[in-house]
């Protein structure tokens, strides 16, 4: 149980990285269309654009961690998910989540322009979770005699 939802958690917060983030939408036409040849780069945001790739390094930990504490029963390990879980968590919410309601340069050019979340924000929250849970549940169940 601690393995599978590891994974899971690091499999989601990969995903968080590499899918939209929030997009621009502009009702008159495409952002990409309105948007100058400078900005027209920020009518979508991918997860790990908006804070530098930083929690792939973190679902790597978490993949590692989730062998460490589901095979192999491992307590450190457990606070390991905890706290990388918590991280994802930290970024999620107080790094993320604020800047998918901001439109930036194209909202001060164009007036109908609002921000819409995609589900990178969701990947990152649910991985975060997940992790969190499989590090408590290691730490809270006995762990599984070995055979």
């Amino acid at each position: 149980m601690v393995l599978a939802l590891g994974v899971a958690a690091a499999v989601l917060i990969v995903l968080g990285e590499v899918t939209t983030l929030f997009d621009i939408d502009v009702k008159t036409a495409s952002c990409t269309d309105l948007a100058d040849p400078e900005t027209a780069d920020t009518c979508s945001t991918l997860g790990g654009q908006n804070h530098s790739f930083a929690l792939l390094p973190v679902a790597v930990l978490v993949a590692v961690m989730a062998v460490g504490a589901g095979l192999g029963g491992s307590r450190p390990a457990a606070f390991a998910l905890i706290a990388a879980g918590t991280i994802v968590l930290a970024i999620a919410l107080l790094v993320d989540l604020p800047d998918t309601s901001e439109t930036g340069e194209i909202g001060k050019a164009f007036e109908s322009a609002h921000a819409v979340r995609g589900p990178a924000l969701w990947f990152e929250i649910l991985g975060g979770a997940l992790a969190l849970l499989a590090g408590v549940l290691r730490v809270l169940l006995p762990a599984e005699p070995r055979r």
